[in-house]
């Protein structure tokens, strides 16, 4: 085969070619997977986040925890109250961060109008991609307290599920 001096041949290019292509193959899929086990890790980091936000909402403010996750997210030029704790940042106080779905639901106010519970599930945005867990946190089952976050490698937790670690 004659090579012309202005250039690759044809050949030369799709092997070239062929070689990119398959080093992407082998790259790409651990780079995803990469991916996703940070973003379940930001998901964990998270949840402790706004488990300690809601403790310290409740020890500041006379209304137990809070009514939303909004609620502890950043007032927008003022000082912090009960309606803006500045707990959470923006993005976290919305209930989405870093490819997971945050879901807060206070429970039943006492009979002074405090919430003395509260749950709390993440869930991957795109399932196998942002994450493969999904968590759940309930601090009260039952009479108890608990911090303790649950796990489930395939559908939304639930205070069934086993804890994490």
């Amino acid at each position: 085969m004659v090579k012309d001096s202005k250039g690759f041949s044809w050949i030369e290019l799709i092997l070239g070619l062929v070689v990119v292509v398959l080093v992407a193959k082998i790259l790409v899929p651990s780079i995803v997977s990469k991916q996703s086990e940070i973003d379940e890790t930001s998901a964990e980091l998270s949840i402790h986040a706004i488990m300690a936000a809601e403790d310290n909402y409740a020890q500041a403010y006379d209304h137990g925890y809070s009514v939303s996750l909004a609620t502890l997210g950043p007032p927008p030029e003022a000082m912090p109250n009960s309606s803006l704790a500045g707990y959470l940042d923006n993005e976290l106080a919305a209930g989405v961060k870093e490819g997971y779905a945050f879901t807060y639901k206070p429970g039943p106010a006492d009979e002074n109008g405090r919430i003395q519970s509260y749950t709390l599930t993440a869930s991957p945005i795109k399932p196998g991609e942002s994450g493969t867990k999904y968590y759940f946190v309930g601090p009260r089952l039952g009479e108890e307290k608990t911090n303790i976050i649950r796990v489930n490698p395939s559908h939304v937790a639930t205070a069934d599920d086993k804890p994490l670690g």
